[in-house]
């Protein structure tokens, strides 16, 4: 950075119009960098407000504050931008809006970066700070990922998709050499500006640290230029722009970008404008398409293959004059795939709407058959909910949903439904929706049921049949709809006080233990207002015209006064719950144990914390109760209780009444360690079935861990409780011996949970396997792919252990093939619309030892799955594009999986499908590594080790009668 005083490093341009309120912020966002030698011009766009006022007192609190004020307003932002670019005293400017600021070292550190690395200018992110709510999005986060010099923008031409000009730091003399100059007398001249830009720019920088805040405001007093979509001008100046930038590629010989360019235009630009068509009327929607349609005409036709299928299909139906259907087909660009109301199958092919397309390119911009509507299960159908009619008087509240299932997924089926008000992580209600006799959707609805215009003539079925006359005996309508009513009553309705963000609505349907949920689709001139009385005062639910349909609730005066007694039944109901921390539990424990026998007849058992009845404390279970033991079996839960054995004892985790009966338990069984508060006494008995062998580094060994002392020292407490230790082969003994700090017996048995594995040809685990694939709806002849990848360390929760993009591979495996997701616990997955046909998501599936019999392969990376999959002697593939940092992370391995894997290990998605495809081959090139990896690993489990564990550790239990071992090959 220059040293002199005298010339500022950095010139900030900040434009205002009839912005004096929020002007002093912005400025003060610069004055207040971390580069102190800079200078501010405020650019005043002939403001008729107490705009000049502002700007002298700012000048006067601090001179590096200059003032250009226009004679007359220019109507945009390009002629106030030009005149503070030339006013600029520095070797580098940047530009700034009035209601928006600058991070504090957004100044200093694109100084920084732009003399370092010689760029003509340095981009970097952009924050989206909605000041009514406080959140703070990124805009387009994937386009500054890495810190990164980018040498022309034809080495990355996505990011054409940065057509802002203020998250910019510019070197002057570039733009000087260049002549680039903001275009005057148009609004959107962002785009041009930024494609001239990059058109000329032969080196430039880009940082992933945020270098400006763009501010939305809850309640703009003027609506900003790029927020005016409902104004037909911007509309046409947005095109202007468009056309504009068109010759701009002409004049700098950059024609060969016009096909990213109009991508760009197609999947941002146009995009604005397409998800708002819900909200528009049918006259504004065509006026619209009459200003837009021509332009469309002309981009090449490349970037329109590039773009979605939804936006295709919303620019054909407005081509076609179809606008109503042009709204309704624009509620998927919101988010989840949304289906059309009907489609008409012909041939092979399936097209939007009710009739076959006329023209070939009709043909082509409406196929929806890569959505597979017909082949969904019905876990991820496709289906489309809209709310057909709504009655609100006093406390209640009548909805009307109606159903459309264009793919006739639902035939056959009578689910239950239910309404579900709440965000991701909530439920504020769940409500039963009751199925009312469908109404066709050619003929008469009640209310305002038709969204978005009204309903269109009856449709032909899916795949060109006819639609059938009469009611379904399912109670749907013929053409597949059906209809819900749901009763919300406010007097009984629990909102949360601290719910007051719009929630979403969505309708559940569920057959079987599957269940659908997709959210609620609401029309355009949908208002109202209910209020009811509650227990905690009075409760008003609004809602308003939303894609998709949300409900605020807000409580208003005092809470009813509640008697006495009431308040203290409240109190003493969950006062257990207040006094259950691990002090208190702890403490009762230790004194239950000192007032009470120990119960010889009574075990403990939990796996998974808790969270599951599943692991190697269920199959001991199993045997125990196979010879009807006399031992009283408790089993921990953390909550969920659905997949428990009917007649199980249970007991809530961290309560009291947990805490007793591990007092008095003879025998604790545990998958992974019960709670540190409780010691064990001397005449219990505490078996560790541990949950999966050992490939990362972990207890002792992880360096986490170690960097703990205190946590350290508690693990090994922890693991000192410990009586015995149960090990499926010497290798776990040695290396989880080693990392737990475990020194006391250990019982050589294998593990029980994989008995059924190695007895999987048995009719018993073939009736699981085949129970399985019916759950997950796999259709007859189709191989399953098992997807169990575990989680990674720094990175829970986040979806990043889900390492294969299903949309690759559902263009390669065809129709030959299922996946089955598991994501770990510690992570997450959502199928994507509208790959249902490819892929489950398994990972709440209560048991995984079904999913392995149900499965032909398995595909993980570094998941302790390997090891209980290879007893089934079927294909492991491993999917591990990050091994090298995977390996060499913080945490480690402890050893070498490319050496010992009984499969290959596959670095990107065509490798996985080419040894799919050659799956027989693969299985023969990796035989032996695959019975060496089982000898090392396996070798103790011969389907016997429940028995081997109850005759074991449980002398009370009947004697098992000498089982037969299971010959090699068998298994």
């Amino acid at each position: 950075m220059t040293q002199r005083s005298t010339v500022p490093d950095v010139s900030v341009v900040v434009i205002t119009y009839d912005d004096a309120p929020r002007l002093p912020r912005a400025v003060r966002s610069v004055l207040s960098q971390t580069l102190k030698n800079l200078e501010v011009i405020i650019v005043d766009d002939c403001s008729g407000d107490d705009t000049p006022a502002v700007v002298a007192a700012l000048a006067r609190e601090d001179p590096r504050v200059r003032c250009i004020r226009l004679p007359a307003n220019s109507g945009g932002c390009g002629a106030p931008r030009n005149a503070g670019m030339d006013a600029a005293a520095a070797p580098y400017v940047m530009f700034l809006d009035s209601d928006d600021e600058l991070p504090r070292h957004a100044c200093k550190s694109l100084l920084l970066e732009a003399e370092a690395t010689g760029a003509d200018f340095v981009m970097g992110t952009v924050e989206r700070v909605d000041e009514g709510t406080g959140n703070t999005t990124l805009w387009y986060p994937r386009l500054f990922a890495e810190r990164r010099v980018v040498h022309g923008v034809r080495a990355e031409p996505e990011l054409l998709f940065n057509c802002l000009a203020t998250n910019k730091l510019y070197r002057r003399a570039f733009l000087e050499a260049t002549g680039i100059r903001f275009p005057t007398g148009i609004h959107h001249e962002d785009i041009v500006w930024s494609t001239e830009l990059f058109c000329h720019s032969k080196l430039f920088a880009v940082v992933p640290w945020p270098v400006y805040r763009w501010l939305l405001a809850a309640a703009p007093a003027t609506t900003s230029i790029s927020s005016r979509r409902h104004e037909l001008e911007n509309v046409r100046q947005r095109i202007a722009a468009a056309e504009l930038t068109d010759r701009v590629l002409a004049a700098t010989g950059s024609l060969d970008l016009k096909e990213d360019k109009d991508f760009r235009f197609l999947s941002h630009d146009l995009r604005l404008y397409l998800g708002d068509l819900p909200r528009r009327d049918p006259g504004w929607i065509a006026a619209f398409a009459d200003i837009v349609v021509p332009y469309v005409d002309t981009l090449e036709p490349a970037a329109v293959r590039r773009s979605s299928r939804a936006e295709r299909v919303c620019v054909q139906l407005l081509r076609e004059g179809r606008h109503e259907e042009a709204a309704v087909a624009a509620v998927e660009l919101g988010g989840r795939w949304v289906p059309p109301r009907a489609v008409t199958g012909h041939g092979a092919r399936v097209f939007w709407g009710e009739t076959v397309p006329a023209t070939e390119r009709g043909r082509e911009e409406l196929d929806v058959t890569e959505s597979h509507l017909g082949e969904q299960p019905l876990a991820s159908a496709l289906l489309r909910h809209e709310l057909a009619d709504l009655e609100a008087s006093g406390d209640r509240i009548r909805l009307r949903l109606r159903t459309y299932d264009p793919g006739r997924v639902l035939d056959g089926r009578a689910p239950t439904a239910r309404l579900r008000i709440g965000g991701r992580k909530r439920t504020i209600a769940a409500l039963p929706a009751e199925p009312v006799p469908a109404v066709p959707r050619g003929g008469p609805a009640s209310g305002p049921a038709a969204p978005y215009g009204g309903p269109a003539s009856e449709p032909a079925a899916p795949h060109g049949e006819p639609a059938p006359a009469g009611s379904a005996p399912d109670g749907s309508a013929p053409d597949g709809t059906r209809e819900w009513e749901v009763t919300l009553d406010l007097s009984a309705l629990d909102w949360p006080e601290d719910a007051v963000k719009p929630q979403s609505v969505e309708l559940s349907l569920a057959e079987g233990g599957r269940s659908c949920s997709r959210p609620v689709l609401a029309f355009p001139d949908l208002s109202f207002t209910s209020t009811g009385t509650l227990s905690a005062g009075r409760l008003v639910l609004e809602a308003s015209a939303d894609v998709p349909f949300r409900l605020t609730a807000r409580r208003i005066g005092p809470a009813p006064r509640r008697g006495r007694l009431a308040r203290a039944a409240e109190l003493w109901r969950d006062l257990p719950l207040r006094l259950a921390t691990p002090r208190n539990l702890g403490r009762f424990y230790r004194l239950a144990a000192a007032l009470t026998p120990v119960d010889r007849r009574l075990a403990v058992f939990e796996s998974a914390e808790g969270g599951a009845y599943t692991g190697n404390p269920r199959y001991v279970y199993e045997e125990l109760r196979r010879r009807d033991a006399p031992i009283r079996v408790v089993w921990s839960h953390t909550g969920d209780t659905a997949h428990f054995p009917r007649d199980a004892v249970l007991v809530r985790r961290n309560t009291f009444r947990h805490a007793w009966f591990l007092a008095r338990a003879r025998y604790w069984v545990d998958s992974h360690n019960l709670p540190y508060c409780y010691r064990k006494r001397r005449a219990t008995r505490y078996l560790q079935t541990w949950h999966g062998q050992v490939f990362k580094k972990m207890g002792l060994n992880d360096p986490r861990l170690r960097a703990q002392p205190a946590m350290a020292r508690r693990y090994a407490e922890a693991v000192a409780r410990w009586d015995v230790l149960l090990t499926p082969g010497p290798d776990f003994r040695r290396d989880f011996g080693d990392a737990s700090g475990f020194t006391g017996e250990a019982l050589h048995a294998g593990y029980p949970r994989t008995d059924v594995l190695v007895r999987h040809d048995e009719p018993e685990q073939r009736e699981r396997a085949r129970r399985t694939r019916e759950f997950f709806e796999v259709p007859e002849g189709r191989r399953v792919i098992l997807y169990a990848p575990t989680y990674r360390d720094e990175r829970r929760f986040s979806g990043e252990s889900i390492r294969l993009d299903p949309q690759v591979l559902a263009a390669e495996l065809g129709r030959d093939w299922v996946i089955l997701v598991r994501a770990h616990p510690f992570d997450r997955f959502t199928v994507p619309d509208p790959l249902g046909h490819l892929v489950r998501d398994a990972s709440s599936y209560p048991e995984v030892n079904d999913l392995m019999l149900a499965s032909d392969v398995l595909v993980t990376d570094y998941s302790s799955i390997m090891f209980d999959y290879a007893c089934l002697g079927r294909p492991i593939l491993y999917y591990a594009d990050d091994y090298e940092h995977y390996a060499t992370d913080r945490r480690g391995v402890c050893f070498d999986l490319e050496r010992l894997a009984p499969g290959p290990l596959l670095r990107n998605p065509g490798e996985l499908v080419a040894a799919l495809n050659r799956l027989d081959t693969v299985t023969e090139r990796y035989g032996e590594r695959y019975a060496d990896f089982r000898a090392r690993w396996c070798a103790l489990d011969d389907g016997r080790a429940a028995r081997a564990v109850v005759d074991a550790f449980f002398p009370e239990a009947p004697r098992s009668p000498e089982v037969p071992r299971l010959p090699e090959a068998a298994r």
